[in-house]
């Protein structure tokens, strides 16, 4: 009850902030404001953001290409510098995304995201090698739950393409994404400035509280019930207990590094040159590798070919960990763990297909039915129920 007053009285302040600025309509001059949108800022702003450390370099115009509203405001800018900024190379195709309408502020203020891209653009992606966006600038407001982020336009700087769950990747390319998650995690293999990220438990237990996700996951699996194996049908229960207890596990039983936390094949792009990437940063965490590497391995291929790939995946994946400066477990603990941490991704999808119809609409349910019938797969292939011991 304390939480739904809580969220009650947020809801009711953040509502007030967004009807006084559909009225006073503020610019954001300086980067101490906190834009509505990628368009409600004025060329001091982006002056201060991009040209911080080029003296003399400034924004002289800017004007936006498109962009498209979903779970955050996705607004394309297009950026003219002056001669400092441009001798300087400044980069000129950007990418902006704010929490701008009341659902998005709500979803993603209430579960504690608002501010994850933010802090691994700005303070954690410059230590790391990977194919993912370059950040600019990033910051919320507590008060309105706004929140904005400053990021490469990969689509046009790289010609990246975004994948969807309909999408066919090639074993080349899982090869290819597993080993950016193992530059990621061995570069922040138990380091301290990964410390105060909050833990899988903490976001789990933070969501639940806020949403109910284990009656709605329940929903989505009789909402997906052609698509799931017959021998999961009838616990929703079971697979609930799973998802606490692998996150309890990814949590403590396995070393900390940086999680990118929501890591399906929906956030994964791939450039022109064949590169595959990862976006959409909001939902870091730090806890165990496991949780990553069965999230994108189990949510991105067909059954057939996971089977087929899943295990060279794994030790390719293990040996650019220990290059990266991870300490990789052996193969067969790694297995284990992989087994282990399936029970999330399906809830998280079993969630999406069975959320409340004042929820929103985060995947179109093909998307969503495809991948819980890849993660739900995975969990009977690998009797992941026997391997966590519910």
């Amino acid at each position: 009850m304390g939480t739904k007053i809580w969220l009650a009285g947020r809801a009711s302040a953040v509502a007030g902030h967004i009807l006084a600025e559909k009225f006073t309509r503020p610019i954001a001059h300086t980067t101490n404001d906190v834009p509505r949108d990628g368009l409600a800022l004025s060329t001091r702003w982006l002056t201060e953001a991009l040209c911080r450390d080029h003296p003399g370099a400034e924004v002289v115009s800017f004007y936006s290409p498109g962009g498209s509203v979903g779970t955050t405001t996705r607004i394309a800018l297009r950026v003219r510098y002056n001669d400092v900024g441009r001798k300087a190379g400044l980069p000129t195709a950007l990418f902006t995304k704010t929490s701008t309408n009341f659902a998005q502020r709500i979803l993603m203020g209430a579960g504690a995201v608002l501010d994850g891209e933010t802090q691994f653009f700005m303070n954690l992606r410059p230590h790391v090698e990977m194919e993912a966006p370059a950040g600019y600038w990033g910051g919320f407001d507590d008060a309105s739950w706004r929140s904005i982020m400053v990021m490469e336009d990969v689509a046009e700087t790289k010609g990246a393409q975004f994948l969807t769950a309909t999408t066919a990747v090639t074993c080349e390319q899982m090869t290819d994404l597993v080993g950016n998650l193992a530059a990621l995690h061995g570069a922040f293999w138990e380091h301290d400035v990964i410390r105060t990220l909050k833990t899988p438990r903490e976001h789990l237990l933070n969501v639940s509280s806020l949403i109910n996700m284990s009656a709605r996951a329940k929903v989505g699996m009789d909402r997906s019930k052609s698509v799931i194996p017959s021998a999961l049908h009838g616990q929703a229960d079971r697979l609930w207990r799973g998802t606490q207890r692998c996150l309890e596990m990814a949590t403590s039983a396995l070393p900390a590094t940086l999680l990118h936390g929501d890591c399906h094949i929906a956030q994964v792009y791939i450039t022109r040159d064949g590169k595959m990437g990862l976006a959409d940063w909001q939902v870091i965490q730090q806890g165990g590798w496991a949780c990553d590497f069965a999230y994108l391995v189990a949510s991105a291929c067909e059954p057939q070919d996971r089977r087929e790939w899943e295990e060279q995946l794994l030790r390719t994946y293990l040996e650019q960990l220990s290059a990266a400066g991870g300490k990789a477990p052996d193969f067969d603990q790694a297995w284990l763990a992989y087994r282990q941490q399936l029970f999330y991704p399906f809830s998280v999808w079993a969630f999406t297909l069975g959320r409340a119809f004042y929820q929103p609409k985060m995947q179109p349910d093909d998307v969503s039915l495809k991948v819980v019938h890849r993660l739900s797969t995975a969990i009977q292939d690998h009797n992941s129920f026997d391997a966590i011991g519910v």
